[in-house]
């Protein structure tokens, strides 16, 4: 696959952990790739550990608890910004299971991701159609590595 090498993720980590931009940019390309979005496309996205998206969840969402990710569609004339995309560090720690921190943190940016681009899990149909993207963006990113 011939991916353009843009780099489209304005990452704010406000975590003291190092974490390279290039595992979002990554993804982020595959799923621009495939969703046929414009290659100028870009996306925000923090990094907190602080429990600030808890504040965030209960402001927009009106859900007062921690959760691991928070997503904002954009919709400014002119200008393609996806989206922001809110990911806790901690929470996504805390539920990586027996994966590596890099890929629960990719696992979020994908799922806030596809957020942004208008998919969503409301509903047994939409929940579907989110859970197939995900699988196939992380099966495409897979390939890429390998």
């Amino acid at each position: 696959m011939n991916i353009p090498k843009i780099k489209s993720v304005v990452l704010s980590n406000k975590t003291a952990e190092i974490i390279e931009k290039e595992i979002f940019e990554e993804l982020f390309l595959i799923v621009l790739n495939n969703e046929s979005r414009p290659p100028d496309s870009f996306v925000n996205l923090e990094l907190t550990n602080d429990g600030s998206i808890k504040q965030l969840n209960k402001k927009y969402l009106g859900r007062d608890e921690i959760t691991d990710v928070l997503s904002f569609i954009a919709d400014i004339p002119g200008i393609n910004l996806i989206g922001d995309i809110i990911i806790d560090t901690n929470v996504a720690k805390s539920q990586k299971e027996d994966r590596m921190i890099s890929e629960e943190l990719q696992i979020l940016f994908l799922h806030g991701l596809l957020h942004c681009l208008g998919y969503d899990h409301l509903s047994i149909k939409e929940k579907k159609i989110m859970d197939a993207k995900e699988k196939k963006y992380i099966n495409l990113l897979n390939k890429e590595k390998s």
